[in-house]
């Protein structure tokens, strides 16, 4: 009797102990928990990772705005790209990112223009003044004085006759074209560097309606350092 029972308990054992030899071969049970243990840990980073770097995450300081863009009063302002008088290129980027000024100044100016020698003498005077409340000055040279394009030469001869100690770039292309007629040369745009709005622009030269407007949305932008 006693050898019936020790064989009945060890048949019994065996029994028992097939359902764990089945949840061994994970190939055999797609629904097991080894083939869920067998998932690669990385999937989830990989999902986050695609996802990074998308526009609608915060604006960082090395960054530009993004779009909608447009051409009037009230627009954002497209990253416009230039090259400077040292021949490099320059981008309304790069003065986005300096968060010691707040408030831009884009001059659009011609070597055949009279009322340009004006505006260009009185804007050195005007930078210094405003330039340690956060105004940046950006002077755009688009043709010489036969009216052909403005090179590179023609732009660092003009910044250096009038003394320009601001940014100073050559618009060979005119891409500042799109935002006046230049037969009403020169064009002054003012532009929220907080987000590149455009807030004004101002056809011709008027000296005190223009430092009015400087003064005024100096104290409305915030300061961005």
């Amino acid at each position: 009797m006693s050898r019936i029972w020790r064989a009945g308990c060890l048949a019994l054992a065996l029994v028992l102990a097939a359902p764990g030899c089945s949840d061994d071969d994970s190939n055999g049970n797609p629904d097991g928990a080894a083939d869920a243990a067998d998932v690669p840990v990385d999937t989830a980073p990989d999902v986050a990772e695609d996802d990074a770097g998308r526009p609608d995450e915060p604006i960082g300081p090395g960054d530009y705005p993004p779009g909608p863009y447009g051409v009037a009063v009230g627009d954002r302002l497209e990253n416009l790209r230039f090259i400077d008088i040292d021949g490099r290129e320059l981008d309304l980027a790069d003065l986005y990112a300096d968060r010691t000024v707040k408030l831009l100044w884009i001059y659009a100016t011609a070597g055949w223009c009279t009322v340009c020698g004006t505006e260009s003498a009185a804007l050195p005077a005007l930078w210094t003044t405003y330039h340690p409340q956060g105004l940046q000055i950006l002077a755009a040279v688009f043709e010489d004085a036969a009216g052909n394009p403005a090179g590179v030469d023609y732009a660092r001869n003009y910044a250096t006759r009038n003394r320009f100690e601001f940014p100073t770039v050559a618009d060979e292309p005119f891409v500042l074209g799109r935002y006046f007629d230049k037969a009403a040369t020169p064009m002054n745009m003012l532009v929220d560097l907080t987000d590149m709005e455009i807030l004004d622009i101002v056809m011709g030269w008027d000296a005190s309606g223009l430092e009015s407007s400087v003064e005024r949305y100096l104290g409305l932008i915030p300061d961005r350092g």
